[in-house]
């Protein structure tokens, strides 16, 4: 997996399949990585439907991708490293954990993109996001899902 820090694509090498904003459903469904790793949809009945994938390795990582779509275009993209002492389950959650969790997706991304994130910040909760003209990734701990995420947000175009 590597992300285009000049656009803000997606290669998945391995599926020959490139992820990019205002990609097409049906453009999507066409690809090796939907074909084999589609996991499940979820219609949020707002006109956003975000795709589940099962989890692909990259660079030594275990990686989830969950695409949003706004009606049939790619919109966003969230994505999450998994290792197996993460939690299960709220019994086996703990925030240490989750800290960990957070710190692995800062490490994956300075790793994936080779630059150091442009802000880092304690609060309103720990965070780190790489700006770019197209764009931000980012990657983020909030106690108040009790979980950590990373993703790509695209710039909204200029409507004139």
């Amino acid at each position: 997996m590597l992300i285009n820090s000049e656009n803000g694509t997606i290669e998945l090498e391995v599926f020959a399949t490139r992820l990019y904003k205002g990609m097409l459903l049906n453009q999507l469904q066409q690809t090796d990585f939907y074909k084999k790793e589609y996991h499940q949809m979820w219609d949020v009945k707002t006109g956003y439907f975000w795709y589940y994938f099962n989890a692909i390795e990259t660079r030594g990582y275990e990686v989830y991708l969950n695409l949003c779509f706004w009606g049939n275009q790619l919109h966003s993209i969230h994505m999450n490293t998994r290792e197996s002492t993460d939690a299960k389950d709220w019994n086996d959650w703990t925030e240490e954990k989750e800290i960990q969790v957070f710190r692995r997706n800062n490490k994956f991304l300075e790793i994936l993109l080779e630059v150091p994130p442009t802000e880092k910040k304690k609060t309103p909760y720990p965070s780190c996001s790489f700006s770019f003209p197209w764009g931000n990734i980012w990657s983020v701990y909030d106690p108040r899902s009790a979980s950590s995420l990373m993703g790509i947000s695209y710039q909204e175009e200029e409507k004139n």
